[in-house]
């Protein structure tokens, strides 16, 4: 017996197949480019969404993401720019180790986790 095959849709033109985290104020998640502190529109596996007042060519930025999970945490990483809609930008974040990518894994986990705590989740 042939086992099935599964495809998904491509969700948007920034290819981000993993759930997105619209976070919260207490999610306490910042990202800064060129030195300055965005906000963060939502955040995936592999991809970020965030607001900024000005134009964002489509390249590539050398970034830090800072998040808390039990200790603070602090990710130097790049994003390569995909999708321009100002004053939200989206990309697809590069040069992550594994353990990045398990540290924000496991950031949007433990965000999922708070939110149903306390009755909030979306429905």
């Amino acid at each position: 017996m042939k086992k099935p095959l599964f495809e998904i849709e491509d969700l948007d033109e920034t290819n981000r197949g993993e759930f997105r985290l619209y976070p919260s104020e207490e999610d306490d998640i910042k990202l800064i480019i060129a030195g300055r502190e965005v906000e963060v529109v939502n955040i995936s596996g592999n991809g970020i969404a965030f607001k900024f007042v000005g134009n964002v060519k489509k390249a590539t930025y050398k970034v830090t993401l800072e998040f808390g999970i039990t200790e603070k945490h602090r990710i130097e990483c790049a994003i390569k720019v995909l999708r321009q809609d100002a004053p939200i930008y989206s990309g697809t974040l590069i040069d992550l180790s594994a353990g990045d990518s398990r540290l924000i894994g496991q950031f949007i986990i433990n965000s999922q986790k708070r939110t149903i705590r306390r009755g909030t989740a979306p429905s």
